[in-house]
């Protein structure tokens, strides 16, 4: 049993890794996530509006970004 132990302890000392890169990639990865959640909530948004316009019966312009619902 106590063999394991130092098998263990060794296999640790083989492959150290430095707590700060392990917490730079989680935030990394955490940050790319929120990017990619807020792009797609965005996205769905525009698509909603433009829905929503066609459903009004009004026409759809989109000018420099920006969604025009313009009635009849």
């Amino acid at each position: 049993m106590s063999s394991n132990m130092t098998n263990n302890t060794d296999n640790a000392k083989v492959n150290p890794k430095p707590e700060i890169l392990r917490n730079v990639k989680t935030k990394l990865f955490v940050l790319l996530l929120c990017a990619i959640s807020f792009f797609a909530g965005w996205q769905a948004s525009r698509s909603y509006l433009v829905k929503e316009c066609h459903l009004a019966g009004a026409q759809v312009t989109i000018k420099d970004k920006l969604i025009l619902c313009q009635m009849p």
